[in-house]
């Protein structure tokens, strides 16, 4: 993720003009005020990155498991390497059902992100602005058409205990409406 700075000022209508853009803003507080502003802006952005402390228990054990399939002949099965159950032209067609793991991994993690957002607000992708951002893309992203299908099915609304249903059964039960 990047964080910018806006510097704006505003006239006596008024009205806002903006000075300039910051691509690296000085994260130091000069006042009380500003110090409460950025504190929370930096805290909402690490909590949305989903940062993790580092678990030796946890790679130590995938690498014993790596080296278990290897010995065994199995190959390399890497994490979140399943592969896509459409193309470009037919995933904005598809049932939420008739969607992939690979498919589920970006809508999981989107909406983990939601979960996570704090006091951000996400711009892009949402239900109100699908396709207003596309002339910004030469060419459109498999996991933009994946979250556009999810959005224009409901989006968080999939995750209601009514709409289970048209869910896959491969979608984690923990994911419900009760945490959003």
């Amino acid at each position: 993720f990047e964080i910018y700075g806006f510097d704006v000022m505003i006239d006596e209508k008024l009205k806002p003009w903006l000075l300039e853009v910051n691509v690296f803003p000085s994260l130091s507080s000069s006042s009380p005020y500003d110090k409460r502003v950025k504190t929370v802006l930096i805290s909402d952005a690490l909590t949305l990155a989903g940062l993790l402390p580092f678990d030796h228990d946890l790679v130590d054990k995938a690498l014993r498991e790596e080296q278990l399939k290897r010995s065994q002949g199995l190959g390399s099965a890497k994490p979140g390497s399943s592969s896509r159950s459409h193309t470009v032209q037919s995933v904005g067609s598809a049932s939420l059902r008739d969607l992939g793991e690979a498919e589920w991994r970006i809508i999981l993690d989107t909406h983990d992100e939601y979960m996570r957002r704090g006091h951000l607000e996400r711009i892009f992708p949402r239900q109100e602005t699908l396709g207003q951002y596309d002339r910004f893309f030469a060419v459109p992203r498999y996991s933009n058409l994946v979250l556009a299908r999810w959005l224009e099915a409901g989006g968080e609304r999939c995750f209601l205990p009514e709409n289970k249903d048209s869910l896959p059964p491969h979608v984690p039960c923990q994911v419900h409406h009760s945490a959003c």
